[in-house]
């Protein structure tokens, strides 16, 4: 539908718990659901990065999550929710499309089962691991009001994406779920 301005961090919406949504295939989600969609495919477009975006991010407080890996197919997650997650952990890069310049590592739990509902109203349970499962945890705290950058493992991690492109992605860092 339409490539929508991406909130920035300091919006206090970003802060905020965003609300359920009552009806999964109503029209206004299948709106915001393409919303999102064109808004991630326009930042890949432009920096190469973008693999998911929460609706708060474009200024909806409202619990839907989109997801499109390359090569995958997308997802629309609807009242999201982890319902478990291993005590194994990982260290990952991370960034954000609300606070692009910053990357940082964080640990996320390897593995995570998620319950929600897709946009034709059905239940799901998906259960993930290593990217996707970061990418998901990434995702959900943005319902929460929850940011990456409150999870930072070591400060002396941020750096700015044109170091991590000049530096670290040569290293072999694996990209930032921006």
């Amino acid at each position: 539908m339409a490539v929508r301005p991406t909130v920035q961090i300091g919006n206090p919406i970003l802060r905020q718990v965003a609300a359920p949504v009552e009806d999964p295939a109503a029209p206004d989600i299948a709106s915001l659901a393409l919303d999102l969609s064109d808004t991630l495919a326009d930042w890949r477009r432009r920096t190469g990065y973008g693999r998911g975006i929460a609706a708060p991010q474009i200024g909806e407080s409202k619990r839907v999550v989109f997801i499109r890996i390359p090569g995958e197919e997308p997802m629309v997650l609807i009242n999201p929710e982890i319902v478990w997650s291993s005590q194994e952990t990982f260290t990952v890069w991370d960034a954000c499309l609300s606070y692009f310049t910053l990357f940082f590592q964080v640990e996320r739990a390897r593995r995570v089962r998620v319950r929600y509902t897709d946009s034709a109203g059905r239940p799901q349970l998906l259960e993930a691991q290593d990217d996707l499962a970061e990418l998901l945890q990434h995702e959900l705290e943005h319902l929460d009001g929850r940011l990456a950058i409150d999870l930072v493992t070591d400060s002396r991690s941020f750096c700015s994406v044109e170091e991590f492109e000049k530096r670290l992605s040569r290293a072999g860092a694996a990209r930032p779920p921006a």
